[in-house]
């Protein structure tokens, strides 16, 4: 019976990781649909509708980064031990005190917006800045419902509600910039109207959750309620410990992108670069290599995150150890399955991916090397981010899982260390004439890698557990090279076969290649046994493909070999 409880748990956290991916994948690609004709109308004022959007995002992560956090660890605890009077009063006091929270950011943006674009150099961004600030006080309303169905392990409504915002976003803010251009405004009008359909989005979304949240609560009334709960001075103070640092590290790991606004343009302008020049290159960076980077582990990788967390929190709740080690080395090793082919072949397949989902206009830039379209900017900008795949995504499950393990002042520890370094390397790279643009991605690399090494320290001395990198993701690794080799050759043959970069050339190249890597990075994990049984089990039809693969031989055979695992601390 022990398990089967155990193996029904693993697999709600992967259907748990599974409903938040595929609402990802979609929110992403609505977004990347978003962009692209948002780009086509708004020309190289399209810095103007980024930098008001990294500014908004920012405060979003101040806003509610900690607040789904705590909220679903507190429930899921008090679930796990029957407490529905307790899961309650979590919920009514996270919406009251991140209410006021998400009320100081929006005003905080709105009456600020001119002195943080005079600041950044973006000076046309400030009417942008100020359509998109309201939108800080639904996100808190939106997310404190979001963390008490996260912690009941319902993702369902956050799918849905995700899936609203980015609908509306699309639809509202192209049909607004689209008028707002045939009306002859100015850039920054028409970067406003674009942002407006966020705003829009975000209201609708909360409003949708709160209709669920009463909706559910109708339904699901308990027949005998225990009476049983912490005081309230009691939860408030434990939200407040758990959000605190959990905001602080989740917003730091967006400062790259904040600091990409505030810093690019000043230090490209400090090496002698022009204005205009800059505010391209920006652009170029900002648009095209910036959201690709970020698409494959928000999608793959962070739902990981997000679904382990309450999972662990309730095995601790209940002081399961053994169960909560076990879930903690699967979240590290699914992690970085996922993430390893999905760096290394977005590195080598940048310039197509670019190029079919942006083309390859735009206006020339000008710079000190002579003329260079957009994505010649772009293209290598996206295979430097593209290596911090990896560390992202083990830096966010890393987050989590210490979050989890009532440790959420260590990940803060970390990211301010990474963010300190991250500060020092963009200022300086990007002001170096050589280095240019690039500085910022290069500076984004030694940010993530800093914070996960103190991670993985900190997760391996407090839980007391042996983790090696060597160990985990040796063999995985070198099949996801071999995989990007192949991507690369792929790439390569057929790039010289047809000799441009339309579109319809770029999806062909991008289909084979990726086909090539994927089937060349589960031959090789097969054949040198890089993922093992349990892992396989935890996929949907997962007991099939582990039980095929057993009896063929490709995979070994090891029933109690996550037990022995945890009891040993081997991990």
């Amino acid at each position: 019976m022990q398990n089967t409880g155990r193996k029904t748990a693993e697999k709600s956290f992967i259907v748990e990781a599974l409903i938040i991916s595929l609402s990802n994948f979609v929110v992403k690609i609505i977004g990347v649909l978003f962009k692209i004709p948002m780009t086509y109308i708004l020309g190289v004022n399209m810095g103007i509708f980024n930098a008001a959007y990294s500014i908004y995002a920012m405060l979003f992560m101040l806003s509610t980064a900690g607040l789904p956090v705590a909220i679903s660890r507190l429930v899921a605890s008090a679930n796990e031990r029957g407490r529905p009077r307790e899961i309650r009063r979590v919920y009514r006091l996270s919406v009251a005190m991140f209410g006021l929270i998400g009320l100081f950011c929006t005003l905080l943006l709105f009456f600020g917006a001119e002195a943080i674009s005079n600041f950044s150099e973006h000076r046309d961004a400030a009417l942008a800045m100020r359509v998109i600030s309201p939108t800080l006080f639904l996100i808190c309303i939106s997310a404190a419902i979001r963390g008490y169905f996260q912690g009941l392990k319902n993702m369902y409504p956050t799918a849905i509600s995700q899936f609203i915002e980015a609908f509306f976003k699309l639809a509202v803010g192209l049909g607004a910039v689209a008028v707002s251009k045939n009306l002859g405004a100015s850039p920054a009008v028409q970067a406003a109207f674009g942002v407006s359909g966020l705003t829009v989005g975000v209201f609708l979304g909360t409003v949708f959750m709160v209709a669920y949240k009463h909706i559910y609560d109708r339904r699901n009334r308990p027949k005998r309620p225990s009476r049983e709960s912490e005081a309230w001075r009691v939860l408030a103070k434990r939200i407040a410990l758990i959000a605190l640092p959990v905001t602080i590290t989740s917003s730091a790991l967006y400062l790259a992108q904040f600091l990409d606004t505030l810093v690019i343009n000043r230090a490209l302008m400090r090496s002698g670069v022009e204005l205009q020049t800059a505010e391209q290159l920006y652009s170029a960076y900002t648009t095209y290599a910036v959201p690709l980077a970020d698409l494959l582990p928000s999608t793959l990788v962070y739902p990981i995150a997000i679904s382990i967390l309450p999972t662990v929190s309730a095995a601790l709740a209940v002081k399961r150890y053994k169960k909560a080690k076990y879930y903690i080395f699967s979240s590290l090793r699914i992690s970085g399955i996922i993430a390893l082919p999905a760096s290394l072949g977005l590195a080598v397949l940048a310039r197509p991916a670019i190029a079919l989902i942006f083309g390859t206009g735009g206006v020339p830039i000008e710079t000190a090397s002579g003329t260079v379209m957009p994505i010649d900017v772009a293209a290598p900008a996206l295979s430097l981010l593209s290596l911090g795949i990896f560390l992202i995504s083990l830096l966010s499950t890393t987050n989590a899982l210490l979050q989890a393990c009532h440790r959420s002042y260590l990940p803060m520890i970390s990211v301010s260390i990474g963010v300190v370094f991250l500060v020092i390397a963009e200022v300086g790279l990007v002001s170096i004439p050589a280095v240019g643009i690039y500085g910022a991605p290069l500076a984004t690399l030694i940010c993530y890698a800093v914070a996960l090494a103190f991670n993985i320290r900190f997760l391996a001395k407090t839980q007391r557990l042996k983790l090696e990198f060597f160990y985990l993701f040796a063999k995985p690794a070198c099949c996801a090279a071999f995989s990007a080799a192949g991507a690369h050759a792929v790439n390569l043959l057929l790039s010289a076969l047809f000799g441009n970069e339309r579109r319809l050339t770029c999806a062909i190249i991008l289909l084979v290649a990726v086909s090539v890597a994927v089937a060349i990075y589960i031959v090789t994990m097969l054949a040198v046994k890089g993922i093992r049984e349990n892992e396989v089990r935890l996929l949907p039809m997962g007991d099939r493909f582990a039980d095929y693969l057993i009896r063929k031989g490709y995979l070994e055979h090891h029933e109690q070999r996550s037990s022995r695992i945890s009891d040993q601390n081997t991990l």
